[in-house]
């Protein structure tokens, strides 16, 4: 496996942790970024609970796409 491989295999584990880990504060900052620009504030937004539970299994696909590329699946 080459090193860039290596780099973006463990940053797909680490953010995928964190979205496992953290789910509604992952989403808080999502929500947070995408309201930059609009004319509601930060600290205004809530994620939807839907959102949370999506932010938690595309964190458990990250962590699966970057344990197969560490063990050479793909």
């Amino acid at each position: 496996m080459s090193g860039e491989t290596t780099v973006a295999a463990t940053l797909f584990i680490i953010i995928g942790a964190l979205n496992v880990v953290f789910p509604y504060k992952m989403a808080q900052l999502k929500e947070r970024l995408d309201a930059i620009g609009s004319k509601r504030s930060g600290s205004e937004v809530e994620p939807a609970g839907w959102y949370v539970v999506l932010t938690r299994v595309l964190g458990i696909l990250l962590i699966g796409i970057g344990l197969a590329y560490t063990i050479g699946i793909v």
